[in-house]
């Protein structure tokens, strides 16, 4: 029995994850990577991580004798709770482990052991499969969806303990697979498995112990893409039996799925289904079914790669709808009041062989009727409209919902419905990847409320297995787009996870001189040099870097991060500027000039900078300075070559300076007057000229020297060529693909990125300032006419808060700090003595002001509840709404 120490501590571990999943099936990583959160007793302060330890066992008894007969990893000195890679005995596909820790804090106090957790492999080799690949002619036409099926009894007289589903296919924009036993659907997926790159496939692992009976049991797998299958049951005495994808199995290559419309290619992917009722299999997932007139699978070779898929795409919400307007002969349009990214479930009882026809849209002509043109990818040489059609059977109370299709869309058009359409009939799944996580934002100015809420709704639209450029068009990974909204995606969801396995298909896409196509999973094009796309390789990981602290992940990657920069070495001419791009630009910007080669170069530079972070993080000695020394050249270039007057770069665009600001380029005696030309532009304009890089840049470069109150003067516009314009002309519910009309996508992310990151980092002022959260600012910006905001973010050390509420001479600050966390909190008021300041729920004293900065009063802090009263004078009242003097 293990010892009771008398520095025992009360606080517990929770939130316990492997490969940032809770009870993870199917991890195939040999070294996965463990994480937990701390929790204190209530007004407990201060709490810090002194050192950990970690039992893995394979089995829970062993856990409840203190043994980790797979890896003890004995007390191990540090402050890492996120990440930690296990590093034990050789794990074995298909088993369960169980693991727990323990924690050590600052005076040496130690912990009890977390509750038990558990995590269970998969199949780390091809050859634990055993079995073949269903294949799939592609895809269109009367056989685009196969029916495979296969009834088998269990042994007879042994217990079943334990029965796991592996399934997998390759990846498709679309869903590609849909799993059944004995009539029901396995698991809640409703894509699997996304997206990837030809040469990869994704599995995924259900626990399908409950659904299996003792007598006859049947499978059946609808699939449109290759399909792999493996079923593992596990008896009472030891033994077990394998069900595996093979020639045994009957098939049927038509079923009610009449047509899928891929007549476009992959560009139209998953945007419509036929599915004729009449023509369904009634019975065919279910023990008894007469299948004696299919006929057989052809099974085949599959990817190269099969690796697992632990992060689900689901629906994480129903809509109902806000309005339903009947336009006659059977027409409804219906309105969900938010623009999203998903599939429409419908209730309808009919004739047999009636059809309804689902036709989707972002928006309404003046008329009412739907416009769909948003929605098709115009240059194509013919339209693509999206829309289902569903054809009844006549059998009572039918539900139809696609199978594999999805759609961007606000509105939908239901014709053809047989008798009156109304609410409770129809509803909206809101899909995407399983991102969400308790983060959120909010204040007084309800014009911000509704940019962050459509901001929020954009990047959830575009979360789906890879981040896509819009739900309707493309669906495609385009680097540029992604990497604008990276750090907005990680303050507002758990993007751990989805960054993870996007990096993979990265990977798999880069060619073998290091270069990497503009869109990933590449189909084989796009394969061309443009430095501010591809510069997401190394700015994205830097983000996750700053948001996880997890270093594995930039050694994983690391190789392909400098591949890839080297791959544009060629391009610096002699005065160090990157010349010869093929290069997009900002995109949608209405900034006259802006040099391409300015572009290229600055972003060339600060990947140079990142990545010497990155190698100095990683021990890369060598590397660190090779960057750095290049960096320094490149910058020289720089602003030898385009800073005018030592007051602006290029042309004088909103864009140049902005990003000369945000990337550092600017020499410190130059900054006031750069920022000044800033500045004097976007007042003199009365809004922006940005595109998607200026954007993504501008509220930063403003709100980090000083000019918060120029930051949010355009974050609170409605002028065209600002974000409000899309409130106060079209009621936007989600971000449009420009800041001038909404003929084009209604649903783009990559404009709202910088301001999303603005409202968390500046507005409530959360922002890292080491990676994962271990030290945090809190530097909150009072506007004159508003009265709170508040926002909080679950990092991997649990939920960061921020709150200011002001009244008419007192500012309330109130902040939160997860366990092994310290904070920098700024008040402002640069007069201490009109601050007062409690930990709340407790009885601790005031912890010493750390520095007068400025116009603020500076407080360290550790963990706990905080609380800052501010009195002011007129005086002190009238400077913070002045620019900040830092």
């Amino acid at each position: 029995m293990e010892r009771t120490l008398a520095t025992a501590w009360s606080g517990t571990l929770v939130r316990l994850r492997c490969e940032y999943m809770e009870a993870p099936l199917g991890v195939d990583k040999p070294n996965p990577k463990l994480s937990w959160e701390i929790a204190c007793a209530e007004g407990e302060g201060d709490v810090l991580q002194s050192a950990y330890r970690i039992l893995v066992a394979s089995d829970p008894s062993s856990l409840d004798r203190q043994v980790g007969d797979m890896w003890d990893s004995k007390k191990v000195e540090g402050d890492a709770q996120n990440a930690v890679v296990y590093g034990g005995a050789e794990l074995a596909s298909k088993l369960r482990y169980w693991w727990k820790a323990k924690i050590w804090d600052r005076q040496g106090r130690e912990s009890a052991w977390s509750e038990a957790a558990f995590f269970e492999t998969g199949l780390f080799n091809a050859d634990d499969w055993q079995c073949r690949w269903f294949n799939c002619e592609y895809p269109n036409g009367p056989t685009a969806v196969y029916y495979e099926r296969k009834e088998f009894v269990p042994r007879n007289g042994a217990r079943i303990t334990a029965a796991r589903a592996y399934i997998g296919a390759t990846g498709s924009k679309a869903n590609a697979y849909e799993l059944r036993i004995n009539g029901k659907k396995i698991g809640q997926d409703l894509i699997s498995p996304g997206q990837t790159h030809f040469r990869r496939a994704l599995y995924r692992t259900f626990d399908v112990t409950e659904d299996l009976r003792s007598g006859s049991n049947a499978i059946g797998i609808l699939h449109t893409r290759k399909v792999i299958f493996r079923l593992d049951i596990r008896y009472e005495d030891g033994t077990s039996e394998a069900i595996v994808s093979d020639s045994s199995w009957r098939r049927r290559k038509k079923g009610a799925y009449v047509a899928l419309r891929y007549a476009g290619g992959s560009i139209s992917e998953g945007k419509g289904e036929t599915y004729d009722a009449r023509l369904a299999p009634d019975g065919w997932d279910m023990p008894g079914y007469d299948d004696s007139a299919w006929g057989r699978p052809i099974p085949e070779n599959g990817p190269l790669l099969l690796t697992s898929q632990l992060q689900p795409i689901i629906a994480s919400r129903t809509l109902a709808p806000v309005s339903i307007v009947s336009g006659g002969a059977g027409t409804f349009v219906v309105d969900f009041g938010q623009n999203l990214f998903g599939a429409v479930s419908l209730s309808v009882v009919g004739d047999a062989g009636t059809k309804v026809t689902l036709r989707y849209a972002e928006s309404v002509h003046p008329d009412g009727t739907i416009n769909p043109g948003s929605l098709e990818a115009g240059w194509l040489a013919e339209p693509q409209p999206q829309y289902d059609e569903y054809f009844l059977s006549g059998k009572g109370e039918e539900r139809y919902q696609p199978a594999f299709s999805c759609h961007g869309f606000r509105y939908v058009e239901v014709a053809g419905y047989p008798g009156s359409l109304t609410a409770d009939r129809i509803s909206a799944l809101v899909i995407h990847s399983d991102i969400e996580n308790g983060s959120e934002f909010a204040c007084s100015n309800e014009l911000l409320n509704r940019l962050q809420h459509g901001a929020a709704w954009s990047f959830r639209s575009n979360l789906v297995s890879v981040p896509f450029d819009c739900p309707t068009r493309e669906r495609q990974g385009w680097l540029g787009d992604a990497h604008c909204h990276a750090e907005a995606d990680a303050l507002n969801f758990d993007m751990a996870a989805f960054f993870a396995k996007w990096f993979d298909d990265i990977a798999d896409c880069q060619l073998e001189n290091g270069i990497v196509p503009l869109i990933c999973p590449s189909e084989g094009h796009e394969y061309t040099l443009d430095m501010p796309w591809t510069a997401a390789v190394i700015l994205i990981p830097w983000d996750y870097y700053m948001a996880y602290g997890d270093k594995a992940f930039l050694a994983q990657h690391y190789g392909l991060m400098s591949s890839c920069l080297s791959s544009f070495r060629h391009l610096l001419d002699d005065a160090h500027l990157l010349q010869n791009n093929r290069i997009f630009g900002d995109w949608f910007g209405s900034a006259g000039e802006l040099s391409k080669t300015f572009l290229a170069t600055a972003y060339y530079y600060r990947c140079l900078v990142l990545l010497s972070r990155i190698a100095s993080e990683l021990g890369e000695t060598a590397d660190e300075a090779t960057y750095s020394a290049l960096a320094s050249r490149v910058k020289a270039g720089i602003n030898a070559a385009f800073l005018k007057e030592g007051r602006y770069y290029d042309a004088n665009s909103q864009t140049a300076n902005a990003l000369a600001l945000y990337f550092e380029l600017v020499p410190p005696a130059c900054k006031p007057a750069v920022l000044g030309s800033l500045v004097k532009d976007v007042l003199s304009r009365g809004t922006m000229t940005v595109g998607c890089l200026g954007a993504t840049a501008i509220l930063a470069a403003l709100a980090e020297n000083g000019r918060n109150d120029i930051a949010y003067q355009l974050a609170a516009s409605t002028n065209q060529g600002c974000w409000g314009y899309w409130i106060r002309e079209y009621a936007s519910t989600t971000a449009l693909e420009n800041f001038s009309d909404n003929r084009a996508s209604n649903n783009h992310a990559f404009l709202v990125g910088g301001l999303s990151a603005w409202f968390y980092k500046h507005l409530a002022g959360i922002s890292p300032l080491a990676p994962g959260y271990r030290h945090i600012r809190i530097k909150p910006y009072i506007p004159e006419d508003m009265d709170h905001a508040s926002a909080q973010v679950h990092t991997v050390r649990g939920m960061v808060q921020s709150r200011w509420q002001k009244g008419r001479t007192q500012l309330v600050v109130t902040v939160a700090i997860p366990p092994n966390a310290t904070a920098e909190v700024y008040i402002p008021s640069g007069d201490r003595a009109c601050i007062q300041y409690e930990r709340l729920g407790s009885d601790s004293e005031q912890r010493a002001l750390m520095r007068i900065e400025g116009s603020f009063a500076v407080y360290a802090i550790g963990s706990g509840q905080h609380e800052w009263k501010a009195i002011y004078t007129e005086d002190v009242l009238r400077s913070l709404h002045k620019p900040d003097r830092q």
